[in-house]
């Protein structure tokens, strides 16, 4: 890690590294494996994408700080809102957790700071970084593909997020195109749609199109509550009749921007890479590939 005291005119950049790895595992399209059998397939396709992302993609600002979040664990505050919460969401296979250990071990060689909290996700600590640096007058650049992030898009902040795999740039227009509702919408949007990959239940009947209405409409969920009490809308009657599974729902989607992190923000000043450590472990997960064009880059 690298001191550096945050401060005006700065750029975070935050990485969903439990996205990124997520993405790298179901995108392989067989298991590679090492010569002595421990699967690579995740481990090369995170390398390339982080690699990419932080030295070959000239769509980001250059940062002045810069972490990798993790997921730590799979039981977060959110389940004691709601049991089922991601419940459908089965146990990881055997081949992607053997996999953590060496992305771990990616990031140290890169190097990039690597940040994690038990009882939190990574979207909290995302969020929470998000918070300080905008308050130090820093700009925020959240490489992700978690719609859920979308709520902290600020453009006067200079909070966007990137996705890698799109190479696209989600702003305030983009966050409204993809949604029907600006960011500070995205919360009470999610708490009517629902979220069937976190298993958030929203409220029945209400999808992606009535939810970006009715928001836009009346605003927070509350809103549209008391005027489907006043029996103001039919769609809005909906929701009042089951107030609280869209009020459960919109706890669920919220961001704790105010996590214990254990890493402050000056201590995640960027480095520059470290192209003897990260070749030297890309040759030993016989990842040659990577390795020659870091080393074609170096040179």
């Amino acid at each position: 890690m690298t001191f550096r005291p945050i401060q005006a005119d700065d750029h975070v950049l935050l990485i969903d590294g439990s996205s990124f790895l997520w993405r790298a595992f179901y995108g392989s399209a067989a298991v590679t494996r090492r010569s002595d059998g421990h699967p690579v397939g995740a481990i090369s396709g995170f390398c390339w994408m982080i690699w990419t992302l932080l030295h070959e993609t000239p769509a980001l600002p250059p940062a002045s700080h810069r972490a990798m979040i993790f997921d730590a664990g799979r039981r977060n505050w959110r389940h004691d809102i709601l049991a089922t919460y991601k419940a459908n969401r089965s146990e990881p296979p055997d081949d992607i957790k053997r996999q953590f250990g060496p992305v771990r071990a990616a990031c140290a060689a890169l190097p990039i700071p690597m940040v994690e909290l038990a009882g939190y996700e990574a979207d909290d600590l995302i969020a929470t970084y998000t918070r300080k640096a905008v308050a130090a007058g820093a700009g925020v650049t959240i490489a992700t593909g978690d719609k859920d992030l979308a709520q902290l898009v600020d453009d006067r902040a200079g909070v966007c997020l990137y996705d890698a795999s799109k190479g696209k740039t989600m702003r305030e227009a983009e966050v409204l195109e993809r949604f029907g509702v600006p960011p500070a919408g995205v919360l009470d949007f999610l708490a009517l749609a629902g979220d069937t990959t976190d298993n958030i239940p929203g409220v029945p009947g209400i999808g992606a199109k009535r939810a970006a209405e009715l928001v836009c409409r009346h605003g927070t969920v509350e809103d549209i509550i008391a005027a489907g009490a006043a029996r103001r809308e039919k769609q809005a009657v909906k929701v009042a009749e089951h107030a609280e599974s869209a009020r459960v729902s919109r706890r669920l989607a919220t961001l704790d921007s105010a996590v214990p992190v254990p890493t402050s923000l000056a201590h995640l000043g960027a480095n520059e890479p470290d192209t003897d450590a990260f070749g030297a472990f890309l040759d030993e997960w016989d990842l040659g590939g990577l390795a020659e064009r870091l080393r074609a880059r170096a040179a």
